[in-house]
């Protein structure tokens, strides 16, 4: 159960929550001066529970805690709802540039962006208009985002050992992310239904993946990459006579005992897995996470020249402001996206072999 309640609460007016905001409250939080005396540990809990999507509501939930815990190590008690203010924001974000960012280092400045804006949504929640407008988040234009070249992704496919079961996992999950583009989250629930070969004259199997806003988009496979699905599934430990059931997980956990179902291959589990293979494949550390591949999809497709409306529309982007990121100044017709990276891979292995 939630405790809103501490021993060390001082007061503030309730006026400060407006009708609107009031009213998205949970029943369960506090009203009139109990509100503002409540822990802010708790409040911050419920305020990301409304959270569209899970993964949403976890990263509000790190932020808010941390946050929380500045204020606690400053005020040398635990922080109620008084304790929010623009200034407190303002101290947290100086804090952040100083030794927000891994080992004790500057946060960047897209970390701070992100902190600053999930935190003013935290005062609009909380009715606080005034300390909201208060806040500024600097405005920062980004540039292209940093990716993996070919030489280093063409290592990291070729890290896993696939003459073992894990290798053979490892190999098809690296090759989806890099050739596909999915999401961390996309590829950890991807069923043996998402994959099809839509169409009699299609010279390429198609993934149909669920991303942001529950929207389906089509995705080609080269032919690498589905030999590399392939072979895994081959070896898939739920592998029953044909091949596996439509509901059955592509990229499962192989820890468990062979005799319990495996479970889905968690989102720490995908990030740390990548990692190892990075670290063998020579990859930078700040490129060492699956959204990288994801990256190297986007500008791999970029630099062939295929249309930004179809690379757009094969990352699942709401917006072609986001695609746009990832593209250069090219021109001429594109092509299909399967026949690009097929030749690119074609390319690749005319380059490992030379």
């Amino acid at each position: 159960m939630v405790d809103f309640a501490d021993s060390s609460a001082v007061a503030l007016d309730v006026e400060l929550l407006t009708p609107a905001a009031a009213a998205r409250l949970s029943p369960a939080l506090p009203a009139g001066e109990q509100l503002v005396d409540a822990n802010l540990y708790a409040v911050c809990d419920l305020v990301a529970g409304r959270a569209a999507r899970a993964s949403s509501a976890r990263q509000y939930r790190a932020i808010y805690t941390r946050f929380c815990d500045a204020l606690r190590d400053e005020l040398g008690r635990p922080p109620v709802v008084a304790d929010v203010t623009a200034d407190a924001i303002a101290a947290y974000s100086r804090e952040q540039e100083r030794h927000g960012g891994r080992g004790g280092g500057p946060a960047s400045p897209a970390t701070r962006r992100v902190h600053l804006t999930m935190l003013r949504a935290l005062l609009t929640q909380l009715g606080l208009d005034k300390d909201a407008a208060a806040v500024r988040v600097p405005s920062h234009r980004l540039g292209p985002p940093e990716t993996l070249t070919t030489v280093q992704y063409g290592n990291l496919i070729r890290a896993p050992d696939k003459r073992m079961l894990v290798g053979k996992r490892d190999h098809a999950l690296l090759r989806l992310l890099g050739d596909c583009g999915l999401r961390n989250a996309e590829l950890r629930a991807l069923t043996a239904r998402a994959i099809r070969r839509p169409r009699a004259n299609s010279t390429h199997h198609h993934l149909f993946v669920r991303g942001k806003g529950d929207v389906e988009r089509e995705i080609p496979i080269p032919e690498a990459t589905f030999g590399a699905l392939e072979a895994w599934l081959r070896a898939h430990p739920q592998r029953v006579g044909g091949g596996l059931r439509d509901d059955d997980i592509l990229f499962v956990s192989l820890a468990r005992a062979r005799d319990t179902a495996p479970d889905a291959i968690s989102q720490q589990g995908l990030a740390k897995l990548v990692r190892r293979y990075a670290v063998v494949a020579g990859v930078p550390e700040r490129l060492a996470h699956p959204h990288a591949l994801r990256g190297y999809y986007a500008t791999t497709l970029a630099g062939e020249r295929v249309p930004i409306q179809e690379i757009k529309a094969r990352l699942g982007h709401a917006s072609i402001e986001t695609t746009s990121r990832y593209l250069a100044e090219v021109t001429g017709q594109g092509e299909g996206v399967g026949d690009v990276l097929d030749r690119h891979h074609q390319a690749q292995r005319r380059r490992h072999e030379a």
